[in-house]
C-alpha cells in the first residue's frame, strides 16, 4: 500500500507548507488531535518542525481515545484512556518540550455529537488568528471523529481568520492515490534529525503498537505505520467553511485510529 502511495507522480512534488515566522508568517501553531497519537501520526514533523523554528505550539486533544480496542479483562476503557492520556503527553514532550496539551473530554466515537461545545473551547484556544496555523485531521478523512475535528477547526479557522490545513490519517489506508486531493496539498519535509524524533513520538503510544487482550493486532500495524514513518508529511488546504459529516461515518467509527 505504502508502495503504490509512494510511486504516484504527485507524492514528494506537491508544494511545500511555508512556515515563515516573518512579519507576514505565522507564529503559533494549534494542533488538533482527535485520539492519542494522531498528532504524531500525522503531523508530528510538523510540531517538532515549528517549535524548533520557535513558533508557540499548542495541543488541543479531543478524546481519550478509549475506544480503540474492545474492553477485556486485560484493560478496562478507563484504564486505557488513562494509559493514552500518559502516552499523548509523553509523545508531545518528545516532538515540542513544554508544550501543554488542552483535553476536552468528548466521547471516543461521539466528537460529533459535541461539536458544538468544541467549536466553543477550540475558538477560546485559538483567540486571534491572524498569524496562526490552525492544524486538524481532514474533514474528509473517513472516521467521524476525525471530520467532526475538522469541521471544528474549519469553524474557528472561519470565525477567527486562522490559517486551516488538514492532515489526512485514514485515507492513506481507505483510499488509492487517485483518490487524493493532491491539487490541494502542500507538503513538509522532514530532516533525519526531525523524522527520528517523530518515530520516537509515534513509540511513546506503546498501546497502540501491542496486543491489549490474546489474539487481537495492535491498532497500528506495519502497513498502517508505513504512511507515517517516511520524511515527508502532507495536509491538505481547503476552505474553511464547515462541512456535514460524511455518509462513511458510521462505517469507519469501527476503524482504529
Amino acid at each position: 500500500m505504502s508502495k503504490t502511495w509512494q510511486q504516484h507522480p504527485a507524492w514528494g512534488q506537491v508544494p511545500p507548507l511555508e512556515l515563515d515566522g516573518g512579519p507576514d508568517g505565522v507564529n503559533r501553531l494549534v494542533v488538533v488531535s482527535a485520539h492519542p497519537d494522531d498528532e504524531s501520526l500525522g503531523v508530528g514533523g510538523l510540531i517538532a518542525t515549528a517549535h524548533r523554528a520557535g513558533l508557540d505550539v499548542y495541543v488541543v486533544l479531543l478524546t481519550a481515545g478509549e475506544a480503540s480496542h474492545p474492553p477485556g479483562r486485560e484493560m478496562t476503557r478507563h484504564a486505557l484512556a488513562t494509559e493514552r492520556l500518559a502516552e499523548m503527553e509523553a509523545a508531545v514532550a518528545l516532538l515540542a518540550p513544554g508544550t501543554p496539551v488542552v483535553f476536552l473530554g468528548a466521547p471516543d466515537g461521539g466528537a460529533a455529537d459535541v461539536e458544538d461545545q468544541m467549536v466553543v473551547a477550540l475558538r477560546d484556544i485559538v483567540g486571534d488568528g491572524e498569524r496562526t496555523l490552525l492544524v486538524a485531521p481532514w474533514r474528509h478523512d473517513g472516521h467521524p471523529d476525525h471530520e467532526a475535528a475538522g469541521r471544528a477547526a474549519a469553524e474557528v479557522a472561519r470565525l477567527s481568520g486562522a490559517r486551516l490545513v488538514e492532515y489526512p490519517l485514514l485515507m492513506w489506508r481507505l483510499s488509492g492515490p487517485e483518490e487524493a486531493p493532491w491539487e490541494q496539498m502542500v507538503r513538509l519535509d522532514l530532516d533525519p534529525e526531525v523524522l527520528e524524533t517523530k518515530l520516537a513520538a509515534i513509540r511513546a503510544h506503546a498501546s497502540q503498537l501491542r496486543a491489549l487482550s490474546p489474539g487481537d493486532p495492535p491498532a497500528l500495524s506495519g502497513p498502517m505505520l508505513a504512511h507515517f514513518t517516511v520524511a515527508v508529511e502532507h495536509l491538505v488546504v481547503s476552505a474553511a467553511a464547515p462541512e456535514g459529516p460524511s455518509d462513511g461515518a458510521d462505517e469507519a467509527l469501527r476503524q482504529p485510529v
